[in-house]
């Protein structure tokens, strides 16, 4: 059994080549940013592993990777000044390569059949909530049935007037929990994955508390742009929220720069 999305990693592949081209022929380019392309070869490495993936669950873990590698190259790329053609250049094709790639990390994985006289898998009629949980949000909040959906626009006001729920979000180098992006890159316009089973509805406004590896901290404004319900049973992803920033802080958006550096950030497209 060969992996369905191998075509397109295949293309995203080819289209990558010609990022990482364009980017190491650019006279111009500061050394530090070509270090952070190399990142893109990871990417190419992770594809081609996915085009030769055997099973379905594995060629979705490497186009995962690769989707990792990209959203941190593309974060980091955002936040270099100078203007420069080569990265104009590969943010475009990092963004198209990431189009073609995030729907395959989306779509139910297709195991195999199982053998014929194997017994039936029953499926439990609810999910046992654990008792250690990655991160809590305030009591009193039902859990949302949506999965995925876009945040309801909120009628504006002032800042003293919004109720926001406190949510705190540990991150670490192997949490469930991590900062996410979109096409754009910058990470002002994404948010935090926040791993839990006490899902807050879509639109909720929230004060995030965010707690880093080093005893650092930042606190954000937020609201609840995505959830992954933990009664999903076709999802293969872990359950949570995904919240995203508003009115991020240059303080706050050097931090989690920082921390990105590190661990690549999540991508999530609405």
């Amino acid at each position: 059994m060969s992996y369905s999305g191998a075509a397109k990693a295949k293309e995203a592949r080819e289209s990558l080549g010609k990022a990482l081209a364009a980017l190491q022929e650019d006279p111009n380019i500061p050394p530090d940013v070509l270090a952070v392309a190399q990142n893109i070869a990871q990417a190419v490495g992770a594809l081609f592993e996915a085009e030769r993936a055997s099973s379905e669950p594995d060629g979705k873990s490497c186009v995962k990777n690769a989707l990792g590698s990209l959203s941190q190259t593309l974060a980091l790329l955002q936040d270099v000044r100078e203007s420069h053609a080569g990265i104009h250049t590969a943010t475009q094709t990092l963004a198209s390569a990431m189009s073609l790639l995030f729907p395959l990390t989306t779509r139910p994985t297709r195991h195999p059949p199982a053998p014929s006289g194997a017994a039936a898998v029953s499926v439990p009629g609810a999910a046992t909530v654990p008792s250690g949980e990655p991160s809590f949000t305030q009591p009193g909040a039902e859990p949302s049935p949506a999965r995925n959906a876009p945040a309801p626009s909120r009628p504006r006001g002032s800042e003293a007037t919004v109720a926001r729920e406190h949510i705190e979000a540990n991150l670490g180098a192997t949490t469930e929990s991590n900062f996410y992006v979109g096409f754009s890159g910058e990470i002002s316009q994404g948010g935090v994955f926040v791993s839990t089973y006490n899902i807050l509805p879509v639109g909720t406004a929230a004060r995030l508390l965010v707690t880093l590896p080093g005893n650092l901290s930042t606190e954000v404004n937020g609201s609840v742009r995505f959830v992954r319900d933990p009664m999903d049973m076709t999802s293969d992803s872990e359950p949570g929220m995904g919240v995203a920033f508003e009115g991020l802080s240059k303080d706050s958006r050097e931090l989690i720069l920082r921390f990105i550096r590190k661990r690549p950030p999540m991508f999530y497209d609405e």
